[in-house]
């Protein structure tokens, strides 16, 4: 049986990957700070005993390590991990700047190369999950963080995909733009509240900024991952995933 290897997969895009990838009878390991949000997300799958759940904050270097060695065997390393803040530029601290690269870039660096050569020995595959804004024209002033970030997650996995050619392994990234998880509801909710406006009329509002009818569902991007597992020619491939439609950035 495959394994795949899922950051992030307590809620969101990551615990839909799960979802996904578990109904097509690959074997999961579920990586999330939350105990109580990995046993929901177990509970809820297709296949529950084909899964390992293991918790772990994947900010330091020693727990990306601590990780690679509870994993014997990996096909699929699918780096989901990390949500970055946004603010005016002048009041994001030095902390906050680290987290987010700690979180989201330097975990998919260190889980990279700590399984790199497991991923060799069976012909592997890294799915990086992104985000829009690494790629947005103009550059948003207000969501730098989350710009720079994914803007380097994107040159990581084009730089590893070199290597990865040589080593019979396959390096991807997929960013998908606004996405309809629990997060996005709080952030509408929150902005509704203060404009005195419906979620909805916040929602089409956002979304027709972005140009797109629609936020991307969840399970869309977990599709787009199985896709990608099952595509021999994915490697170093950008995919963007908007409104719902997919787009490749050369």
């Amino acid at each position: 049986m495959k394994v795949a290897v899922i950051t992030g997969s307590s809620k969101g895009i990551g615990a839909s990957i799960a979802y996904g990838l578990n109904k097509n009878k690959i074997k999961v390991v579920l990586i999330a700070r939350s105990k109580k949000l990995l046993k929901k997300v177990q509970k809820n799958l297709i296949y529950p005993k084909n899964s390992k759940l293991i918790l772990k904050d994947l900010r330091s270097l020693s727990a990306c390590k601590s990780v690679g060695n509870k994993i014997s065997k990996i096909d699929y390393l699918i780096n989901v991990a990390g949500a970055t803040k946004g603010g005016h530029f002048l009041k994001l601290s030095d902390a906050i700047w680290q987290d987010g690269f700690d979180l989201k870039f330097k975990s998919a660096l260190r889980l990279s190369k700590i399984f790199w050569n497991k991923l060799k020995r069976n012909k592997g595959k890294i799915i990086n999950i992104g985000g829009g804004a690494g790629s947005w024209e103009p550059p948003s002033r207000t969501f730098m963080i989350g710009g720079a970030v994914n803007a380097s997650l994107n040159h990581l996995t084009k730089s590893l995909s070199q290597q990865a050619k040589l080593d019979k392994i396959s390096v991807s990234i997929i960013n998908p733009g606004m996405t309809l998880t629990s997060r996005l509801k709080k952030l509408l909710k929150a902005e509704a509240k203060i404009l005195k406006k419906s979620i909805n009329s916040v929602l089409k509002n956002k979304s027709r900024i972005a140009g797109i009818k629609r936020p991307t569902k969840p399970e869309e991007v977990s599709r787009l991952v199985f896709k990608l597992i099952k595509d021999r020619n994915a490697n170093g491939k950008i995919i963007k995933i908007n409104g719902g439609k997919i787009s490749a950035i050369k």
